[in-house]
């Protein structure tokens, strides 16, 4: 019961804490904007070893955590982003986040058609992306279409195996919206927006809604494991 307390008590910290750094990334007072978003990312990873433990669950989460550090290091600590390294990072990372989930359904049948539904569809969004664009096409494209994809997928899987991984799905809704509004707001130069159109009140809401979308991920994505933890302990 001590423990239960300790641990939850912790968990409320860790929710303040990021809470009060979302606030602070939308109206920064102090420090830089790329200083504060990568604190948030760095501390959901740290809080993750508060569920350190021998299994495949926590390893995939973990490590999934770390290269989400190394990719935000890419993408938001520096002024300049540093493009390729950060989506390639975030792709190891939904990577990490597969597996878990690919090793956590005890499904045989559904895990066998995971798998075979995964290689096909990253397959077909990397030649899509090559045929599409064609010359234009290059390794960050590329690279982020198989990123995406595969994001999507973890949503999808997440929500079929909601009982289990209830946190781990709404967090993948909140980073799907984070990398929905970056990408809206990738293409938006090329195309003419009105002030009145639902796309540019979308982008443009009077705050940062790709951080807004993305720190709550990073919450219950470190927080998955709490589930799992509470029952351990019970």
């Amino acid at each position: 019961m001590k423990n239960k307390k300790l641990l939850l008590s912790l968990c409320i910290l860790f929710f303040a804490i990021e809470a009060i750094l979302g606030y602070y990334i939308q109206k920064p007072a102090f420090l830089t904007v790329n200083q504060l978003q990568f604190t948030s990312i760095v501390i959901a990873c740290i809080f993750c070893l508060l569920f350190i433990e021998r299994s495949s669950s926590y390893l995939f989460t973990q490590l999934a955590l770390i290269f989400t550090v190394c990719a935000d290091y890419f993408l938001a600590l520096h002024t300049t982003p540093i493009q390729l390294q950060g989506m390639i990072c975030f792709s190891v990372v939904q990577a990490m986040y597969f597996l878990r989930l690919f090793f956590e359904d005890e499904n045989i049948s559904r895990r066998r058609v995971h798998l075979i539904l995964r290689t096909i569809l990253s397959l077909l969004a990397v030649i899509t992306t090559v045929v599409v664009l064609g010359d234009s096409s290059d390794l960050v494209a590329t690279v982020s279409v198989f990123y995406y994809t595969n994001l999507v997928l973890n949503l999808v899987f997440s929500f079929i195996q909601f009982k289990k991984a209830s946190f781990m799905a709404i967090g993948f809704v909140f980073f799907l919206l984070c990398d929905t509004v970056i990408g809206f707001a990738s293409i938006s130069p090329y195309f003419s927006l009105p002030e009145s159109s639902i796309i540019y009140k979308f982008l443009n809401p009077g705050f940062d809604p790709a951080w807004a979308c993305y720190v709550p991920s990073q919450i219950l994505l470190s927080m998955s494991l709490l589930p799992r933890k509470l029952k351990n302990n019970s």
